[in-house]
């Protein structure tokens, strides 16, 4: 059976998740420790099914407790992160749903190359989120649907190309053909106000950021 969905914990991976630790299915779910992540993993009693990095913000005491069989070390110098080095891991073993956690607090240019990263899974074939403990990002590639969020904040921005919305349900201010430009965030700010919502998209590929 394929895996689920792979949960890749980086060195920035908050205590909660805005959707919750509780989602990860520890018996059938990949559990990716990137670096310092390893510390998270740790503190979450979960296993690792693999820990990548080059290790510059990880105790070697904590490393040292787990099987070596486990380790993938890369050098520091390098061209990948190591955030995208366990995102390849995780699409060459079919898993169609990955989830990044970290809390967005650190470096700007980390965060932002976050962002790339969901790029890159859209490009593979997956779909891709970055968990804080109080947002969700993701891109909506067609259409997507807000359960259980009503009260939420939504803001949706044209990253890397114009995006034009055909419908929306669900949400204060009404999207159909809205459209938004990279150099013009319109989208900021809108409300969930019944459950589920939904939107569409009809072009372009608008990066949802859905938080308290």
């Amino acid at each position: 059976m394929n895996p689920r969905q792979a949960w890749i914990f980086t060195h920035h991976a908050p205590r909660e998740l805005f959707s919750g630790y509780g989602r990860l299915d520890a018996g059938r779910d990949l559990v990716v420790a990137v670096d310092g992540g390893l510390e998270r993993v740790h503190g979450l009693g979960l296993r690792p099914d693999v820990i990548i990095g080059d290790f510059d913000s990880l105790s070697p005491q904590l490393l040292a407790q787990y099987p070596s069989s486990l380790v993938q070390r890369h050098p520091a110098r390098k061209d990948e992160t190591d955030t995208e080095l366990a995102i390849l891991w995780a699409l060459e073993r079919g898993v169609a749903d990955i989830t990044i956690c970290n809390d967005l607090g650190g470096r700007f240019d980390h965060a932002l190359a976050l962002v790339q990263n969901l790029l890159l899974i859209h490009e593979r074939g997956g779909r891709g989120s970055i968990e804080s403990g109080t947002q969700r990002l993701f891109l909506i590639a067609g259409e997507a649907e807000f359960c259980g969020l009503a009260d939420c904040n939504l803001s949706l921005l044209a990253v890397w190309s114009e995006v034009e919305f055909a419908s929306s349900q669900g949400l204060q201010y009404p999207l159909a053909g809205v459209r938004l430009f990279c150099s013009h965030p319109r989208g900021m700010s809108n409300r969930i106000v019944a459950s589920p919502a939904r939107v569409a998209v009809s072009r372009g590929l608008p990066l949802a950021i859905v938080g308290g």
